[in-house]
Order: C-alpha cells, then sequence, then structure tokens
C-alpha cells in the first residue's frame, strides 16, 4: 500500500507517525494500487497529494477533513473507501454519510509493543511540546530550562517512537501540537493545550475545527486552552521595514515582549485533560474491529480498481 499523508521537510511528530504505525498494522499487504490515507487533515479538494491518485483506490481511516476557505468538499466517487473518519465535523463536512471514531493516531495502542511505551517509566514532572511551525520563533528548550519544564521537539529528529517514549514518560504534557495532545491522550499523560502560532501559521479556522474535532470525538467539551499573544505582521511591520532598509521590523522589538508573555502564560498551569477511560475502551474495540475488517477485504481482494 502506498501511504499517503503530508511531509514536512524537517518533520513533524504528527504526519511521521504514518510511516511508522501503518505498516506495523498493515505491512504485510504489498498492493501498489492501493491507497492508504490516515493520520491528519488533508481530506480536501486542493490537496495536490489527493488530485495525484485521482482514479485509484483510495482508503480513509480516521483522517480530518480540512476545512476550506470557500467550504468546498472533495467529491467522493467508487474509488474511495470510507472506513472510519476522525470526528463529527469531518463527518458533517462529508454530509454524515461516514461513520466517524476518532483519529486515527489511537490505533498505535493496537501495536505489539504497545504496553512497553503505556508502562514507560515516568522521568519528568511536566514536559512541554510547541507546534512544529512555531520553532522558528523562540528558543523554546532555553524557554523549558527557565519554566523547569522538559522540552519535546514536535520534529522527532530520533524516530517518532522515542518522541512517544518522551510522552509516555511525563508526568503532565503542555503542548501546542494537536498530535503531542493525542499521543498523550492514547498514553493516558494528562494534556493541556496551549496556542501560539497556529491561527497564523496553520490558520485559525483550520486549527480551532481539527482540535474541536478530535475532542468532540473523544466526548472532551471544551478543554482548557492557554492563550499566548503572537505578533502578526502587518502594514506597520512593512513601513518599518521599508524605513530601515529592511533591516528592522517592529517584530524586532516586540519580540522580548512576547517572550516574556509565553512564560508567563505557560507558567503554572494547573488544568489538565484526560479522557474517560470507558471511551478510550469503546474506542479500542471499534479500532479494532476496523483494522480486521480491513484486513479482510485486502486479502478478500474486494478493493479491484474502479473504471
Amino acid at each position: 500500500m502506498k501511504y499517503i499523508y503530508y511531509k514536512s521537510e524537517k518533520g513533524n511528530f504528527g504526519d511521521d507517525l504514518n510511516e511508522w504505525l501503518w505498516p506495523k498494522l498493515f505491512g504485510s499487504f504489498q498492493k501498489s494500487d492501493l491507497n492508504f490515507i490516515g493520520i491528519g487533515s488533508i481530506l480536501f479538494p486542493e490537496n495536490k497529494q489527493i488530485g495525484a491518485i485521482k482514479g485509484e483506490n483510495k482508503i480513509v481511516f480516521g483522517t480530518g477533513v480540512r476545512p476550506t476557505p470557500n467550504y468546498s468538499v472533495l467529491e467522493l466517487d467508487n474509488t474511495w473507501n470510507i472506513s472510519f473518519l476522525r470526528g463529527p465535523l469531518s463527518a458533517y463536512m462529508l454530509d454524515n454519510k461516514h461513520e466517524y471514531i476518532t483519529d486515527a493516531a489511537y490505533a498505535v495502542r493496537q501495536v505489539e509493543n504497545f504496553d512497553s511505551l503505556l508502562n514507560t517509566e515516568k522521568k519528568y514532572e511536566v514536559s512541554l511540546m510547541p507546534y512544529f511551525k512555531s520553532l522558528e520563533y523562540f528558543d523554546w528548550p532555553a524557554i523549558c530550562k527557565e519554566l523547569g519544564y522538559h522540552y519535546i521537539s514536535p520534529l522527532s529528529e530520533n524516530g517518532v517512537e522515542f518522541t512517544m517514549r518522551e510522552i509516555a514518560a511525563s508526568k503532565r504534557i503542555i503542548t501546542e501540537a494537536m498530535h503531542g495532545a493525542i499521543v498523550a491522550d492514547l498514553l493516558r499523560v494528562p494534556w493541556h493545550r496551549f496556542v501560539f502560532s497556529t491561527p497564523h501559521t496553520e490558520g485559525s479556522k483550520i486549527s480551532d475545527f481539527k482540535w474541536t474535532d478530535w475532542t468532540l470525538s473523544m466526548k472532551m467539551a471544551n478543554p482548557p486552552v492557554t492563550f499566548i499573544p503572537f505578533y502578526l505582521d502587518t502594514r506597520l511591520n512593512q513601513h518599518c521595514l521599508n524605513l530601515t532598509g529592511k533591516r528592522i521590523s517592529p517584530q524586532f522589538f516586540l519580540k522580548g515582549r512576547i517572550r516574556k508573555e509565553v512564560l508567563k502564560n505557560l507558567n503554572n498551569i494547573d488544568e489538565y485533560s484526560l479522557s474517560k477511560s470507558e471511551i478510550l475502551a469503546d474506542i479500542d474495540r471499534r479500532i479494532a474491529d476496523k483494522i480486521e475488517a480491513l484486513k479482510a477485504e485486502i486479502n478478500c481482494k474486494t478493493f479491484a480498481h474502479h473504471s
């Protein structure tokens, strides 16, 4: 199978889970004409990866819909097999014609060595994971050192399993990355979301949509969130750049102040979220059933090419 997901040049923990996870669950199936779409918010018409496999067979396994400015949605034909979607918002965007369970990353709980991950010895009181596009704004390891937190990179330079063990070794995690929270939840590590650059680097509609899609799927309504002011370039910024020959922008003067806001807002967070064990048990059962059903379908060659 070909695994379809967003690939950042520098790496991104949530997206990179795809290459680690799916071969462990479906890797014995060698069908080059079958495209597997799992973790990510990549179901939208403008996605070039989706466009490149038009006419080919596609499996959707816990993927999320990505909202677009004009609210356009994918037109699904008989080459699409929707096993399940991430959450109720994704289901709604596709006219409630398809089942949702939760984010595909919860399938991590189905891998053979999951108990080893789950039982990782706790080493860190509080860990912090920023969004991967927030790394360019601050020295986050230095911020974590000042706060007394353990820093977890969202780039997974040492591999996603290393990152998962870092999360599992934490008693609590503060995260801007949604899959930092999702993996914490499936590893039973209480998590707290913070918002810094995502409304601007990702888009507020996209960021809030995907977080709400996921949390509603786990029956977690309005989990606590910490918002940190983020400086966004404006006409004032451009004017200052023009006056100084593009040497200085207002952001140069504001960065120190914003850093203080980051430290202040991330210090002494005392509200953390965790999905209920009975909800998670139901999720485990439903995802396990979907995995077995999909294996059976592939073995029976029911994914013949549709013309």
